[in-house]
Protein backbone atom coordinates (compact mmCIF):
# COMPACT_ATOMS: atom_id res chain seq x y z
CA UNK A 1 0.00 0.00 0.00
CA UNK A 2 1.20 3.15 -1.09
CA UNK A 3 2.37 5.55 2.47
CA UNK A 4 -0.18 8.15 4.10
CA UNK A 5 2.81 10.91 3.03
CA UNK A 6 2.36 10.23 -0.48
CA UNK A 7 -1.53 10.90 -0.57
CA UNK A 8 -0.75 14.77 -0.57
CA UNK A 9 -0.29 14.61 -4.38
CA UNK A 10 -3.72 13.45 -4.30
CA UNK A 11 -5.34 15.80 -2.05
CA UNK A 12 -3.49 18.68 -3.62
CA UNK A 13 -4.89 17.43 -7.48
CA UNK A 14 -8.44 18.46 -6.09
CA UNK A 15 -7.78 21.29 -4.24
CA UNK A 16 -5.96 22.31 -7.35
CA UNK A 17 -8.77 21.69 -9.81
CA UNK A 18 -11.87 23.59 -7.51
CA UNK A 19 -9.13 26.24 -6.81
CA UNK A 20 -8.82 26.81 -11.10
CA UNK A 21 -12.90 26.57 -11.15
CA UNK A 22 -13.54 29.31 -8.98
CA UNK A 23 -10.68 30.41 -6.76
CA UNK A 24 -11.75 28.04 -4.03
CA UNK A 25 -10.50 25.52 -1.91
CA UNK A 26 -11.85 22.61 -1.23
CA UNK A 27 -12.06 21.58 2.99
CA UNK A 28 -10.34 18.28 2.70
CA UNK A 29 -11.07 15.78 6.04
CA UNK A 30 -8.87 12.88 7.28
CA UNK A 31 -8.11 10.12 5.14
CA UNK A 32 -8.98 6.94 6.80
CA UNK A 33 -8.53 3.09 5.89
CA UNK A 34 -11.34 1.63 4.16
CA UNK A 35 -11.15 -2.27 3.82
CA UNK A 36 -15.06 -3.08 3.07
CA UNK A 37 -16.63 -2.30 -0.54
CA UNK A 38 -15.64 1.04 -1.99
CA UNK A 39 -17.42 4.36 -0.73
CA UNK A 40 -19.21 6.61 -2.98
CA UNK A 41 -21.78 8.78 -3.95
CA UNK A 42 -24.33 9.02 -7.34
CA UNK A 43 -21.49 8.67 -9.47
CA UNK A 44 -17.70 7.95 -9.92
CA UNK A 45 -14.61 8.46 -11.62
CA UNK A 46 -12.50 5.15 -11.54
CA UNK A 47 -8.71 5.51 -13.02
CA UNK A 48 -6.77 2.41 -12.66
CA UNK A 49 -3.24 2.38 -12.20
CA UNK A 50 -0.57 -0.04 -13.70
CA UNK A 51 3.29 -0.30 -13.71
CA UNK A 52 5.19 -0.42 -10.30
CA UNK A 53 2.04 0.50 -8.61
CA UNK A 54 -1.09 -1.28 -9.29
CA UNK A 55 -4.96 -0.52 -8.29
CA UNK A 56 -7.22 2.61 -9.05
CA UNK A 57 -7.64 6.08 -7.64
CA UNK A 58 -11.84 7.10 -7.62
CA UNK A 59 -13.41 10.06 -6.95
CA UNK A 60 -16.83 10.01 -6.34
CA UNK A 61 -19.72 13.05 -5.71
CA UNK A 62 -23.23 13.58 -5.75
CA UNK A 63 -25.38 14.70 -8.65
CA UNK A 64 -26.45 17.73 -6.88
CA UNK A 65 -22.42 18.74 -6.62
CA UNK A 66 -21.60 17.97 -9.93
CA UNK A 67 -24.56 20.18 -11.15
CA UNK A 68 -23.42 23.08 -9.13
CA UNK A 69 -19.60 22.89 -10.78
CA UNK A 70 -20.70 22.59 -14.50
CA UNK A 71 -22.94 25.76 -13.18
CA UNK A 72 -20.27 27.68 -11.57
CA UNK A 73 -18.05 26.96 -14.99
CA UNK A 74 -20.80 29.08 -16.76
CA UNK A 75 -21.83 25.78 -18.44
CA UNK A 76 -25.60 25.67 -19.82
CA UNK A 77 -26.02 21.88 -20.29
CA UNK A 78 -26.11 19.69 -16.98
CA UNK A 79 -27.06 16.70 -18.49
CA UNK A 80 -26.03 13.17 -17.50
CA UNK A 81 -23.53 13.12 -19.82
CA UNK A 82 -21.68 16.49 -19.00
CA UNK A 83 -21.68 15.92 -15.22
CA UNK A 84 -20.00 12.21 -16.18
CA UNK A 85 -17.39 13.95 -18.28
CA UNK A 86 -16.80 16.18 -15.41
CA UNK A 87 -16.31 13.61 -13.19
CA UNK A 88 -14.06 11.60 -15.65
CA UNK A 89 -12.15 15.17 -15.71
CA UNK A 90 -11.59 15.05 -12.25
CA UNK A 91 -10.12 11.67 -11.93
CA UNK A 92 -7.79 12.67 -15.13
CA UNK A 93 -6.43 15.00 -13.42
CA UNK A 94 -6.08 13.70 -9.55
CA UNK A 95 -4.18 10.68 -11.54
CA UNK A 96 -2.66 12.45 -13.88
CA UNK A 97 -1.16 15.12 -11.62
CA UNK A 98 0.20 11.99 -8.91
CA UNK A 99 2.49 11.16 -12.07
CA UNK A 100 4.91 13.86 -11.02
CA UNK A 101 5.08 12.24 -7.79
CA UNK A 102 5.55 8.73 -8.95
CA UNK A 103 6.97 8.90 -12.21
CA UNK A 104 6.64 8.48 -15.91
CA UNK A 105 5.75 4.49 -14.44
CA UNK A 106 2.57 5.47 -13.29
CA UNK A 107 0.46 4.01 -15.60
CA UNK A 108 -2.79 5.61 -15.96
CA UNK A 109 -5.60 4.68 -17.73
CA UNK A 110 -8.66 6.54 -19.25
CA UNK A 111 -11.54 7.21 -16.81
CA UNK A 112 -14.15 4.76 -16.60
CA UNK A 113 -17.68 6.55 -15.08
CA UNK A 114 -19.61 4.23 -12.87
CA UNK A 115 -22.81 4.72 -11.15
CA UNK A 116 -22.49 4.74 -7.20
CA UNK A 117 -19.66 3.14 -5.56
CA UNK A 118 -17.15 1.41 -7.72
CA UNK A 119 -17.85 -2.68 -7.06
CA UNK A 120 -15.68 -4.84 -6.16
CA UNK A 121 -14.71 -5.57 -9.50
CA UNK A 122 -12.85 -2.56 -9.52
CA UNK A 123 -10.94 -2.53 -6.22
CA UNK A 124 -7.56 -4.76 -6.45
CA UNK A 125 -8.41 -7.62 -4.34
CA UNK A 126 -6.80 -8.03 -0.37
CA UNK A 127 -6.04 -4.41 -0.54
CA UNK A 128 -7.11 -1.41 1.37
CA UNK A 129 -8.57 1.75 0.25
CA UNK A 130 -7.77 4.99 1.80
CA UNK A 131 -10.77 7.48 1.72
CA UNK A 132 -10.59 11.03 1.72
CA UNK A 133 -13.87 12.64 2.12
CA UNK A 134 -14.12 16.56 1.08
CA UNK A 135 -15.67 19.10 0.99
CA UNK A 136 -16.58 22.17 -2.04
CA UNK A 137 -19.20 24.63 -0.91
CA UNK A 138 -21.31 22.37 1.12
CA UNK A 139 -21.15 19.39 -1.04
CA UNK A 140 -19.35 16.03 0.27
CA UNK A 141 -17.78 14.04 -1.91
CA UNK A 142 -14.37 11.53 -1.35
CA UNK A 143 -11.45 10.17 -3.36
CA UNK A 144 -10.80 6.67 -2.79
CA UNK A 145 -7.28 5.74 -3.31
CA UNK A 146 -6.36 1.57 -3.74
CA UNK A 147 -2.67 1.62 -4.89
CA UNK A 148 0.36 -0.51 -3.90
Amino acid sequence: MVKVEKLGVFLSSINAFFAQIDGSEVSIDTPYLNNKSAIGFDYSGVIKISGPLEGCVYVSAPSVMLREVIKVMGEPDSSITMMKDLLGEMANTISGNARTEFGSEFIISPPHIVESAPSVSYLPKDRQSYITPFTWRGYKAVIGICIA
